[in-house]
């Protein structure tokens, strides 16, 4: 290399016709020759600064050009300079001839030598030469879900793992997958849009630039572990590459990244008006504009890599502009570079051929570094590389990658055309890629070998011009050491005979094979082979998942044990042999595996059906074999040719119903199937196996109107089941139609007529494409003149000419053949017969209604008159009537008139009818031959008949009037009484407003009942508003209680005569004057019990608090009367603030029953009542709070009905109450319901809730059924009551009849409609207890679960329990109490109901223990409710102290909770601790409290002191809430 002495040698020597170059400084180069001034180069030089002697890689900062012009100009300074001098004589001496020769050798050598000096050896890349860091040119070949197959030069082949692509897309990879792992981690706009698919990214030919990141000795594993093994996977499993632009971009100098400079890079993210572009150099990042995804042709993605040519520099190079036009990408020329690492794969460079060796091309490129260029990457032909490549000439060829040798590196191009210009290499139309033009396997049948490369392989050309490449491993079946251009089977110009291996994309050749064993191979990929093909295959492997067939040639086959032969094989090893030749037929293609899947299914291998090869050849209508693969319940599914399923309906699996397909099919059954249905949207193949039967196949070919004959097979009463011959096919043939045919009887023909007799001249008249079913008719006769002429010779010789001249009224003799249900058949002639109804037979009806019925009247083979009533043609059918009033002229005496229509008959007329059907529903009756009437059962007596069907029989006389003609049907009646009259029309005008009414509930909807005033047709909107005087009842639930049909007393509230509406209300307080009547003089009809005398203390105790209040209003509503007056409410703004005052004022006036005259008393009363309701209400919603046992309620209907049946049919089982009504808790005072749970209804103990409850339902019947019949009667009218049916079973029970006791409860759930489930609650429960009472452990828990399965489980598991405590079956409560808690341990109610039965039986240890728990398994939002629950308890059946330390735990934390403080302090007053009731109020007190909250307090503590206090703490009370009203109006003011 030249020293600095040297080096400024060369930048002394003149170049006139070198342009000057201009450096970015602007300095001016040195001068030449004294002339001319040469800039300086356009870049900056590392090698300026450093004035390093040895450049890297051996370059020069001089061209090549340069460099030779200074070595000329070197020498001629050495010739002149060796003329100048004076050489010494030299003494020659005398040499020989072999010695002149050995020297004229020598100076040949020396003069080769220092030719060949600065040339370097050409080589191909191999996987010996890869070594990790090389950089290179790659074509994409196949896209993996997870890698990427890439082609490299000189026919290598690597992969790319997903995770190497890009950065942006690794990240997207690990986002994608944290959130797979925890999905509830926020997303973020990364990980929103999820990781794209590789085939979103790449396609193959793409061009890529890749780095060697791993080289395997063998294979990865990782790689070749997830792909099928096939020759391309087992290649590129030797190397992993990256492409990832930080590995690749990491050695460019930054300020190479100019205008023009090709670079790829990865999609950061998209922005408003482009995409981010990551480069992978230090401190540059790229952009592309949006209006540059155009020229790409598909979006960009993030992760996705781009190639790009910089098309702007900006921000001082910290960002650059990027252009993706694919034709500025391959024109991009790269001529100077700061650094070899500058130079990437795929750029495109200008180069000085240094020298032309044997294998390739020499090169300088950019001035400074070698390239070489091999002979597969010259586009030679058969051209001679001397003649073509001269020393000093500069071609443009494409980097393919860069080598490093020693501490040397260099790079190797390309100068093909596809390569150069970026594209895909094509065949010789210019037009086909290389891959399509010549697939894998096809053969060749002769090849020019153009060049031989020693070592490597011989380049081919194909007669269409194609270029191929044949490796030395690929030319003979023996190896070969080496190749010659000049001797040899293989030298250049021989032709042979090729196959074609594959394809290698970049080098743009085929790879051939010379091998006589390739040559002879059948099959080379699974793409020669086509579905369906029959094949023969030698047995290569029997194994346990298969049988492996190789069939000649590189493609596996294998053969699934499902289809080893037409049935299973139990024992195939002793039928396949390894080696033994086996007949197979091609199932299915497995490309991915290069496999074969083959079927040995006799049936299947000779098939002549079309088989599909994909869903594309599938056509709706087309026969094809199958295979059943798998049996279903609703049909099967069966496996097509071509790797397809289709799904075969349990219908279309034979020809008749089969209930079981297992009966006709098993797995690997081979079938016949058509094909019914394609959806291409889906896939989803529907087939039918019934219309691929011969049969269905054969009635095909028969058209309509075609001939056939046939043998009959069965003689049905309208149709002959007939086999046509030889199709043997099943066809219909009517008995009418073969009757007129032959001139017979139809019952004459169903006689005579045999099986197997045989039928001729016959046509199919009709085909049912879907079903197969034939029709058929005999053909029609043609008359001749001939015969015309004798049917008038004779009289009426035919039955179709018999029945043309058949006219209604006339009458002929008849002789009568057979009685039949409807009448009697009677013959005209032999050809025509008619019918004769039973009410057609006789004027008098009571002639054919004796015990010989009928018969009295026509006795059979007896000739009688008949008159024609109708005739129809169509069917043949004669209609007759041997009335006398219709066959003779003389006056007849008629009792029964005839009814030909409705039209016939009158309401209110007398009828007399023959019995037709007995049904469920009532008697049909005869009235006429077309008409018949209805009885309804209730129309059937006057009185109640239970088993009514037995006093009727069929064709019996029976004599009623007509209750009405409508179109639907004739209703009839056989009652003699007097029926009620008919609803009167009444007016609106005859009620008034208050008038008290009988009414009956019409309907029933979830805005109020519907009633109709009884006796009338007038009928009104009982709003549910209307209907309970307590505005805060549960009115749904009180309106379940209400059925169609149920009497109640109601009064009228308005009427509107113009809309013509009326509207009632049935609430209690309407009747207050009746109710205190009744009790005054109907003290008999009330049974005072236990329950009555439990609510007369209640209201006893009610009054006493009324009296309580009294007092307080007296001493206290002064002053906050005298108080309130002072205030201003006058201000808007204190309107608000006023409130609490007044309502304090309000409530007072309220207690003390006074008004003080102002216009507004009547509005403040009115608040008064509100008030008063929402007082009830809080009292109501602390006695739910108190309450844990719940008692489920029976409905409304059952509750008014309890107090009268009670007495009468109860039967004690355990603690169930049979008589019908809810079982009420043993302490009504202490029942509470959970009314957050909302499942079932409490029961109210209050006085006016009771009277309200028993007057709703005043003027119901309140007969008492006494025996079976009095309950079957009741159940007739209110089937869906469970208080009859319970009632009906405590009966049974009561007789000992255990059995029918559970069959009525077994009637009951099925009679009772769908929607009454309290209703059908109420009977499961019945019958659980029953069999509590009369049967075993076992029974009452089948019977059990069957509850829980068809009502409301955690309903039923409450009741259940209550039922085992109250029958003492302490063994079985605890269990069932433990399944409670594992089913709905999120309810507190459970956790509350087990805590109180351990409490109950003196289990406080276990009792306390479930708190922790409850409070584990509860949410948090109800540990405050079962917290209080628990300390409830406590209270009652624990320690009280205990309890109180609950309590406060919770106001510790909700201090203003009032419900908290109202059920603490009740529970303390229940307890009779008055000194803690009365801390509890004052602590209450001194929280912030409205004046309503206030009263409600000051209430509760004079009532406690009424109760459990002194005269003292009352009058504490009222000073205090004296003092709290003067304290809360100064801080107002």
């Amino acid at each position: 290399m030249a020293g600095p002495s040297k080096k400024r040698a060369f930048e002394s020597v003149t170049k006139p016709q070198k342009k000057p170059r201009v450096s970015d400084s602007g300095a001016a180069g040195l001068q030449k020759d004294g002339a001319s001034v040469r800039s300086a180069p356009a870049f900056t030089s590392a090698l300026k600064s450093e004035e390093v002697d040895f450049p890297r890689g051996g370059g020069t900062s001089l061209t090549a050009f340069e460099v030779k012009q200074v070595r000329e100009e070197g020498r001629r300074e050495a010739d002149a300079e060796a003329r100048t001098s004076k050489p010494k004589p030299v003494k020659r001496r005398q040499v020989s001839e072999r010695q002149a020769k050995r020297a004229k050798k020598n100076e040949v050598d020396t003069s080769r030598a220092e030719r060949d000096k600065d040339t370097f050896r050409v080589e191909q890349l191999s996987y010996k030469r890869l070594v990790a860091g090389t950089r290179v040119l790659g074509r994409v070949h196949t896209v993996l879900p997870l890698h990427l197959i890439v082609s490299l030069p000189n026919n290598l082949l690597a992969h790319v793992p997903i995770a190497s692509i890009s950065g942006t897309l690794t990240s997207l990879l690990n986002a994608e997958e944290t959130m797979s792992v925890d999905e509830e981690e926020d997303d973020d706009e990364t990980s929103a849009a999820g990781a794209p698919d590789l085939g979103q990214l790449f396609y193959p030919g793409q061009y890529v630039v890749a780095k060697v990141s791993t080289l395997f000795p063998t294979a990865s594993q990782t790689f070749i572990a997830q792909y099928p093994v096939s020759e391309t996977t087992r290649l590129a499993a030797r190397v992993e590459l990256t492409l990832a632009p930080v590995e690749i971009n990491a050695d460019v100098a930054r300020a190479d990244i100019a205008a023009g400079f090709a670079i790829t890079g990865e999609v950061l993210s998209e922005e408003d008006k482009g995409f981010r572009i990551g480069l992978g150099v230090d401190g540059v990042e790229g952009f592309v504009l949006s209006s540059e995804i155009e020229k790409l042709g598909r979006p960009l993605v993030p992760g996705q890599l781009v190639a790009t040519t910089v098309a702007a520099v900006t921000a001082g190079g910290r960002v650059v502009q990027l252009s993706l036009d694919p034709v500025a990408l391959s024109r991009a020329l790269v001529s100077e570079a700061t650094t070899i690492g500058s130079l990437l794969p795929g750029h495109l460079v200008s180069g000085l051929i240094t020298a032309v060796v044997p294998s390739g091309l020499n090169l300088k490129i950019c001035g400074f570094y070698d390239g070489s260029i091999d002979l597969a990457h010259l586009a030679l032909g058969e051209d001679d590389i001397d003649d073509k490549f001269k020393i000093g000439k500069k071609v443009r060829a494409r980097i393919l990658y860069d080598t490093v040798i020693g501490t040397e590196k260099r790079f190797a191009l390309s100068v093909l055309p596809h390569v150069v210009a970026l594209e895909s290499p094509v065949a010789a139309d210019i037009k086909t890629p290389l891959e399509v033009a010549v697939p894998i396997g096809k053969s060749l049948a002769s090849v020019k070998v153009t060049r031989v490369l020693p070592d490597w392989g011989v380049i081919c050309r194909t007669d269409d011009g194609i270029e191929g490449f044949a490796h030395i491993s690929h030319l003979s079946d023996d190896r070969l050491p080496a190749l010659s251009a000049s001797t040899g089977q293989f030298k250049a110009g021989t032709y042979h005979r090729a196959r074609v291996l594959g394809h290698s994309p970049l080098d743009g050749v085929v790879l051939l094979s010379f091998e006589q064993k390739v040559l002879d191979q059948v099959f080379m990929q699974v793409s020669e082979l086509a579905v369906g093909q029959v094949l023969k295959g030698t047995i290569r492997k029997l194994s346990d998942k298969g049988l492996f067939v190789n069939v000649h040639g590189s493609v596996d086959g294998v053969v699934w044990p499902l289809h080893y032969a037409d049935i299973r094989l139990k024992h195939p090893e002793k039928r396949f042999k390894v080696g033994a030749i086996v007949k197979a037929r091609v199932f299915a293609l497995e490309p991915a595996r290069n496999r074969v899947v083959l079927t040995l299914k006799k049936t299947l291998v000779d098939s002549t059906l079309v088989v599909p090869g994909a869903f594309a050849d599938v056509v709706p209508g087309a026969v094809t074999p199958a295979v059943v693969s798998k049996l279903l319940d609703k049909g099967c599914i069966v496996d097509l040719f071509g790797g397809l399923r289709a799904f075969v309906p349990q219908s279309e699996a034979a020809q008749a119903y089969v209930a079981n397909l297992a009966d006709i099919f098993y797995v690997g059954k081979p079938v016949d199937v058509r094909i019914t249905s394609a959806d291409a949207a889906t896939e989803k193949i529907v087939a039918s196996v019934r219309q691929a039967l011969p049969t269905a196949l054969a009635a095909e070919k028969l058209d309509v109107g075609a001939d056939v004959h046939g043998i009959v097979a069965q003689v049905h009463t309208e149709q002959v089941a007939v086999t046509l011959v030889p199709s043997q096919l099943t066809a219909l043939l009517s008995l009418s139609n073969l009757s007129n045919h032959r001139g017979q009887g139809i019952d004459e023909l169903r006689q005579t007529l045999k099986v197997g007799d045989r039928l001729d001249d016959l046509v199919v008249v009709s085909k049912n494409a879907t079903s197969g079913l034939l029709i058929v008719a005999n053909k029609k006769r043609v008359r001749t003149k001939a015969n015309k002429e004798a049917a008038k010779a004779g009289g009426i010789s035919a039955g179709a000419h018999l029945l043309d001249d058949l006219a209604v009224g006339q009458v002929f003799p008849a002789r009568v053949l057979k009685h039949t249900p409807a009448g009697a058949m009677l013959q005209l002639n032999p050809q025509v017969r008619g019918r004769v109804h039973v009410v057609d037979m006789a004027d008098d009806l009571s002639a054919v209604a004796g015990p010989a019925g009928p018969s009295a009247v026509l006795k059979v083979d007896d000739t009688v008159m008949c008159c024609v009533l109708a005739v129809d043609k169509d069917k043949r059918a004669v209609d007759l009537s041997t009335r006398k009033s219709r066959t003779t002229e003389k006056k007849v005496a008629v009792v029964d008139p005839e009814i030909n229509s409705a039209a016939d008959l009158k309401e209110g007329v007398a009828v007399r009818g023959l019995v037709k059907t007995v049904g469920d529903a009532g008697v049909f009756v005869s009235l006429g031959r077309n008409v018949t009437a209805r009885i309804m059962i209730k129309e059937l007596f006057d009185d109640y008949v239970q088993d009514w069907k037995s006093r009727f029989d069929v064709g019996q006389l029976v004599a009623g009037k007509i209750l009405a003609v409508t179109p639907r049907g004739i209703e009839m009646t056989l009652r003699t009484k007097q029926r009620a009259a008919a609803p009167a029309k009444a007016q609106l005008s005859d009620y008034a407003v208050g008038q008290k009414v009988a009414a009956v509930v019409k309907k029933v909807e979830a805005y109020g009942l519907f009633l109709r005033i009884d006796g009338t047709d007038l009928s009104g909107l009982c709003h549910k508003s209307e209907i309970s005087d307590n505005k805060k009842q549960n009115v749904a639930l009180a309106l379940k209680g209400f059925r169609e049909g149920d009497k109640v007393r109601a009064v009228v509230v308005s009427v509107d005569a113009e809309k013509r509406k009326i509207n009632f209300s049935i609430k209690a307080s309407r009747f207050k004057d009746e109710f205190e009547g009744e009790q005054a003089g109907d003290s008999d009809e009330d049974n005072e019990d236990a329950e009555d005398d439990e609510e007369n203390e209640d209201e006893d105790e009610g009054e006493e608090d009324d009296e309580v209040d009294d007092e307080v209003d007296d001493e206290v509503d002064d002053e906050v009367d005298d108080e309130a007056d002072d205030e201003d409410v006058s201000d808007p703004e204190d309107e608000e603030e006023d409130e609490d005052v007044v309502e304090a004022q309000a409530f007072f006036r309220q207690l003390r029953g006074e008004g003080d005259g102002s216009e507004g008393d009547e509005d403040e009363e009115k608040d008064d009542e509100e008030d008063e309701d929402e007082e009830d209400e809080e009292d109501e919603d602390e006695e739910d709070e108190e309450d844990i046992n719940t008692a489920s309620a029976s409905s409304s209907r059952a509750q008014a009905k309890s107090s009268t049946a009670a007495a009468s049919t109860a039967l004690s089982v355990g603690a169930f109450d049979w008589s019908g009504a809810a079982a009420a808790p043993e302490d009504a005072s202490d029942s509470e319901t959970d009314s957050s749970d909302g499942d079932e209804p409490s029961a109210s103990t209050s006085a006016r809730a009771s009277k309200r409850r028993v007057d709703l339902a005043a003027t119901a019947a309140d007969g008492v059924p006494e025996s079976a019949a009095d309950f079957e009667r009741a159940l007739l009218s209110s089937p869906n009551s469970s208080f009859l049916w319970i009632q009906y079973m405590s009966f049974l029970l009561a007789l000992h009849e255990v059995e029918k006791a559970r069959a009525i409860g077994r009637r009951a759930l099925e009679k009772i409609a769908f929607r009454e489930e309290d209703e059908k609650l109420n009977v499961w429960m019945a019958l659980v207890n029953l069999e509590l009472g009369f049967g075993t452990e076992a029974e009452t828990d089948k019977v059990f679960k069957q509850a829980v399965q068809h009502n409301d489980a955690r309903s039923v598991y409450a009741r259940y329990i209550d039922a085992l405590v109250a029958a003492d079956k302490d063994e079985m409560v605890e269990p069932v109490f433990q399944r409670l808690l594992k089913k709905f341990s999120a309810y507190p109610d459970s956790w509350a109901r087990f805590a109180d039965y351990y409490l109950k039986k003196g289990n406080v240890v276990s009792a306390r223990a479930l708190l922790p728990r409850a409070l584990q398994s509860l949410d948090k939002s109800k540990h405050v409710e079962m917290t209080e629950k628990m300390a409830v308890l406590e209270f009652k059946h624990g320690d009280a102290e205990r309890g109180k330390t609950l309590f406060e735990g919770i106001l510790d934390r909700y201090p203003k909770r009032l419900d908290i403080w109202n059920v603490y302090i009740d529970q303390c007053a229940k307890v009779g601790d008055i000194a803690s009731v009365r801390g509890l109020i004052e602590r209450a007190l001194q929280q912030k409290l409205t004046a309503k909250r206030a009263k409600f307090l000051f209430k509760k503590w004079l009532s406690v002191e009424a109760r459990i206090g002194d005269a003292a703490g009352q009058d504490k009370a009222k000073e205090r809430a004296r003092a709290w009203v003067a304290e809360n109006a100064k801080s107002e003011e």
